[in-house]
């Protein structure tokens, strides 16, 4: 199978949704990203909008990006020195599928793009749409 290739557009909107990511992640602030990504402030702010404006009208988007500032939340708590080795264990554990679940949302969040950018852009229909209509009454 041929390797998908995207548009210098499609590469643009997942660089730009890589930067808001790092920006929710708590990664890098706004001023950083500017720097990282080579763009001015003002579009930095521009994407972290559009995304969020994404998020209000996506459920599942909005709940993604309060689960990533509530899991980067309680990795900012300090740890106290007295945890015993198991607690430490687990908290390794859970850091690291803290990380994987990144990563699975990172995917989703690209394959969606590239999904959404398809059917914008190459007119392709890719999502599958519901053939039968909900019918009104019940037996």
């Amino acid at each position: 199978m041929d390797q998908l290739r995207l548009s210098p557009m499609q590469e643009h909107e997942l660089t730009m949704r890589q930067m808001v990511q790092q920006i929710h992640l708590g990664k890098l602030n706004m001023d950083q990203a500017a720097v990282q990504f080579n763009v001015n402030r003002k579009t930095v702010r521009h994407w972290v909008d559009k995304v969020e404006k994404e998020g209000q009208t996506n459920p599942e988007t909005a709940s993604e990006l309060s689960n990533l500032s509530s899991v980067q939340k309680k990795m900012a708590a300090p740890r106290s020195p007295s945890q015993s080795e198991d607690q430490n264990e687990l908290r390794a554990k859970v850091h690291a599928l803290e990380q994987e679940l990144e990563v699975a949302k990172f995917k989703a969040l690209y394959y969606s793009t590239i999904v959404k950018v398809a059917e914008q852009e190459l007119g392709v229909d890719i999502e599958k749409k519901s053939v039968t209509k909900p019918s009104d009454s019940c037996s």
